[in-house]
């Protein structure tokens, strides 16, 4: 039977060109002490390049200190990896939060629909592996391979993308886990108005970020008003 292409009207919305910025509803949450004591408190969190010796920083190549007990305070709950296996990272405790995000700029950077991210504090992330110095980095305010917050970071071997680098937060993708614990499951969908397409699945839907834009009418409910 052919399929009738009219019973998906094509939506004819503008989309911005508006860069969604990775801490915006995540700045109030409290940050536990997995063991940093440098300087600053959350590095990079002033954005751009201007952090030295960031590699050397959460959340990257960094040492966690230990209590007066000598217990360690970075406890590793997830592990991810990098598809070739070149890029691994741990992380402390669990995400402050979930979304899929559905900006035009995931859509593109991301090859797919949507972005699906579970977001920790900065210094709940620590590198584990980076074999061949194989970190990539990709500025979507310069639009240069570079370290400059906020950033996309990969492997450049496998070139499989780990995670966003926002000037508190990291938002990382559940695939790299090895399987999706319950806790990364999304609380909402945000940017829904710049969809392409319709995800039925009964959880919030936001038009622009959480908490500060409208929620908006899924599908499914449409579908049962008209029955």
């Amino acid at each position: 039977m052919p399929t009738d292409i009219s019973a998906y009207p094509r939506r004819q919305r503008p989309y911005s060109c508006f860069h969604h910025h990775p801490d915006r509803s995540d700045d109030k949450n409290p940050i536990p002490d997995t063991g940093w004591r440098g300087s600053p408190p959350i590095p990079s969190s002033d954005g751009g390049d201007s952090e030295k010796d960031w590699m050397s920083k959460p959340p990257y190549n960094w040492l966690p200190a230990r209590s007066v007990s000598g217990e360690e305070l970075f406890k590793t709950k997830y592990e991810s990896s990098c598809w070739c296996g070149a890029v691994r990272f741990a992380f402390a405790g669990d995400p402050f939060d979930a979304k899929y995000c559905h900006c035009r700029q995931c859509q593109q950077l991301h090859g797919a629909p949507f972005q699906w991210a579970v977001i920790f504090p900065k210094t709940s992330v620590r590198i584990l592996q980076n074999t061949s110095d194989a970190l990539h980095f990709f500025s979507t305010t310069t639009k240069n391979t570079c370290h400059h917050v906020p950033c996309k970071v990969s492997c450049e071997i496998c070139r499989a993308p780990l995670f966003d680098e926002g000037k508190r937060t990291v938002l990382a993708y559940p695939s790299h886990y090895g399987g999706v614990p319950l806790e990364f499951q999304p609380s909402c969908h945000i940017f829904y108005g710049q969809r392409i397409m319709e995800v039925c699945d009964g959880i919030p839907k936001w038009s622009g970020h959480k908490d500060d834009s409208e929620l908006m009418q899924e599908m499914s409910d449409v579908l049962r008003v008209n029955v």
